[in-house]
Formats: structure tokens, sequence, C-alpha cells
């Protein structure tokens, strides 16, 4: 009993040391983060601590200090503390002031209902990550190997791993940290990292929507229907692959570039919407292509609409390309340190077929409800509800993120090298996981045709 919540305490204080450095670098970058709402904080202050802590310890990595749970903790603790007091003195309250409504309607029946559902949600997950052992393939054979070794090995040693060496580490190294805290390897526990991520994400979405403009029962209703759309978002808050806190780095980087957009971005942004980018190209190799994409479609959205600030906005675009190199430079120094060779195998091979063979099955996957429920119908109705706007406003960048992103899939697909009889099994395997990083934004395009809905008299 007191061993259980002994190993408790040390999860939890895990989870709160990421959130606590993230907090701290937060108010070095935010000069006014009262100006971002709880839920806001909570998805930042992790998502960038947990960069904070994992470029730790590769750069402890490359100066051959040992994982240990001092030379992890106390130096960013320090930091932190540093960090709160420098902000305090300054004047700046911990929490900032917040932004507050003026009146606040009380919960209605349908909002404690969504709320009720989103935590039942959250807590099957919770409950499915502790009580089971890593099971995925992914998670013993790519993102759990090699966070056993980085622990037992007190190292990112690399040698002899011929399974994808040169992928990013972020998820790896956040585990190995946990598995420090906890002292020993629990995969069990450290797997009830993974449905904290996805609270986080649907924390992220409901932000967002909140922000366009939808209110608090519409904001709710769109965030559980996207959590509760198929089967692929709730496997992934149970299981430890990458894929979860790709999706999340994803929602950051999108959501804040289309508030940006929107002129309605908090004040500093842009620095965060780096981290994002770092975020994404520091967790997985896809990480990268798709935050460039969101870049792609925000240069594109500026040049249709051609604001009058037309020049300086795409000047601004240089903060998420900078994030990019951010999160891919210091790895692959690393990498060329350590003498570990970049995989070439989406490279330098192109299949033309092969684009035309993953259009049924991405086809299939988005029309029966399987995967993702009625997500992408729900989508397509929003986008033709919307009308005229998609192509007059902002809306334009969510629109074609989507569209960008599916056509990026299948090229993916025209450049991935396998055999004919593994490519089905290749796209059967991949193809939920590639649409799960997009998959928020299709939700955050249904909210837009809600609040639409919304707006229309009569409706």
């Amino acid at each position: 009993m007191i061993e259980g919540l002994l190993v408790a305490l040390r999860w939890l204080s895990a989870l709160g040391f990421c959130h606590l450095i993230g907090y701290a670098l937060l108010r070095l970058l935010c000069p006014r983060p009262g100006h971002y709402a709880g839920t806001e904080i909570l998805a930042l202050s992790f998502g960038v601590g947990s960069l904070a802590v994992t470029w730790w310890m590769l750069a402890l990595s490359a100066w051959g200090i040992p994982f240990r749970l001092e030379a992890v903790h106390l130096p960013l603790a320090g930091l932190a503390a540093a960090l709160l007091l420098a902000t305090r003195v300054r004047g700046h309250p911990f929490l900032g002031t917040r932004i507050t409504h003026a009146f606040s309607p009380p919960w209605t029946p349908v909002e404690k209902l969504c709320l009720a559902g989103l935590l039942l949600v959250l807590l099957f997950a919770f409950l499915r990550a502790v009580l089971f052992p890593m099971w995925a393939w992914d998670s013993i054979a790519t993102w759990g190997f090699k966070a056993k070794i980085f622990y037992l090995r007190q190292s990112m040693d690399l040698q002899g791993l011929t399974a994808h060496p040169y992928y990013p580490n972020h998820v790896p190294l956040l585990l190995t940290f946990f598995y420090l805290t906890l002292g020993g390897v629990q995969d069990h526990l450290a797997q009830g990292l993974f449905p904290w991520w996805g609270a986080l994400t649907l924390g992220w979405l409901y932000a967002l929507l909140r922000r366009r403009g939808l209110t608090r029962g519409q904001a709710l209703g769109v965030t559980l229907f996207f959590a509760t759309s198929g089967v692929t978002f709730l496997t992934h808050l149970y299981i430890a692959y990458a894929d979860l806190p790709l999706t999340f780095y994803a929602v950051g980087a999108a959501g804040l570039l289309y508030l940006t957009l929107q002129d309605a971005a908090p004040p500093g942004s842009l620095p965060l919407i780096a981290l994002m980018c770092a975020g994404l190209a520091w967790t997985k190799f896809e990480g990268a292509p798709l935050a460039a994409t969101f870049i792609l479609a925000a240069a594109l959205t500026l040049l249709w609409l051609r604001p009058p600030t037309l020049g300086p906005r795409l000047v601004a675009l240089a903060w998420p390309v900078g994030g990019i190199l951010l999160g891919t430079l210091p790895w692959r120094w690393f990498m060329a340190q350590q003498h570990i060779e970049v995989g070439a195998d989406h490279i330098l091979s192109f299949f033309p077929h092969q684009f035309f063979q993953a259009i049924p099955s991405l086809l299939k996957i988005l029309a029966l409800p399987f995967a993702f429920g009625v997500l992408w119908w729900a989508t397509l109705a929003a986008a033709l509800l919307l009308g005229r706007r998609l192509w007059r406003s902002p809306l334009l960048f969510p629109a074609l993120t989507l569209a960008g992103n599916l056509l990026a899939i299948l090229l993916g697909y025209a450049l991935a090298p396998t055999s004919a009889e593994e490519f089905p099994l290749y796209v059967r395997a991949t193809l939920d996981r590639l649409l799960l990083h997009i998959a928020p934004l299709a939700a955050l395009l249904v909210g837009e045709g809600v609040k639409e809905m919304g707006e229309r008299p009569g409706t």
C-alpha cells in the first residue's frame, strides 16, 4: 500500500517536473502568460517542458555524463527556480492576470454530459494504460526498446541498434526520464504518460474552438465528437506510440498559426509556434515535413488573401522554419558525432504506381466509420456549409493543410521502398496513424461549421 503510494507520487512528480520546467520557460518567452487560458498553459507547459528535459538529456549524452537522477533533475530545477524568481522580481506574478469574462453562465446539463463523457474516455484510457504492460509493436520494438537501452546504459547509446537508429528520440528519452524518476523500468506506469498527452491534445482543441468564438457547449460537444470518433484516437491513448505526441504538437503549431492568421493569437505566440514545430521535428521522422506543410499552407493563404501587412506576415513565418531547425539540428549533430548514418529509405526512391495503389485505401479509411467515425464526412459537410468563406478568409489555412497533407500521404507511399506483396500491409499499418496527425484540424474545421450554423438566423 505505502509502496504503491510512493510510486504514484514519483509518477506525479515526473509529470509535474515537466510542467514546472515548461512553465518557467513560458514565463521567459511570454511576457504576458495571463492572456492564455488554463488549458492552454497546461498544454504549453508540458509540451515545452518535455522538450527541455529531453534536450538536456541529449546534451548529457553528448558530454558523456551518465543519466542519473541528480544530473537530470538538479540543473533543470535550478534553472526553473532562477527563471521563476527572475520573473517574480521583474514584477510579473507567477500565473499572470487571467482575462475573465464578466459573466460566466452556469453549466447546462448538456455541457455537464459532454464533460463527463470526456472524463470517462480519459479515465478508461488511463486505467487501460497503467494496468497492462506494453503490447503494441512499435511500443515494444522501437520507442520502448530504445528507452530501456537508454535507461540501462545511462546514455543515448545506440551501438548495436539496427532498427531505425536515426529516428528522433523525444519519446524514448521522456520514457527514460520517467524510468529514472520511478526508480526502474515500469512500463505500465510510464504508459500512463500517453493518456495525459491525449488529455492535453483535447484541451488544445477545446481552447482553439473557444478562441474561434464557439460557446462552451459547442466547444465541448465538438471535442467529445472528436475524442469518440472511431478507434484510432482512443487506441493511441493507451499505447506508447510517438504518433499521439506528434498530434499534440501538430495541434499546437497549426492552431497557433491559424489564430495568427485570424489576428486572434495571444501575445508572444510566434516563439511558441517555433517550439511546437521543434517538437514535431524532435518527436518523429514525419514531424519536420508535417511542420513544413503548415508553413506552406500559411504562406499560400497569405499570398491568396494579400492582407495589408503581407510582407511582415511572410517574414514572421521564419519563426516556425527556425523551430524545425531547432528540432532537427541538435539531433543531426549528435548523430554526426556518434557516426550514426541517416536513413534514406524515403528519399532515394519513387514508385509512381504505389501513389495510385494507395488512393483506394485512403478513400476507404476516410469514408468508413471504423477508424475515425464520421469525422471526415462532418469535415466535408462543414467545408460545404462554409462555402465561399473558405476562399475569402483565413479558413483557407486549415482547408489547405488538410488537402495538402492528404496529398503528402499519397506521395509518401510513392516513396516507400516496399515489395508488391508488402505494400498493402504497409499502408494498412500506417495510414490511420498518418491521418491521426491532422485529425484535430479536421475537428477544428467542423467547429467552424458549427459556429457558422449557430450564427445563421433561425438555426
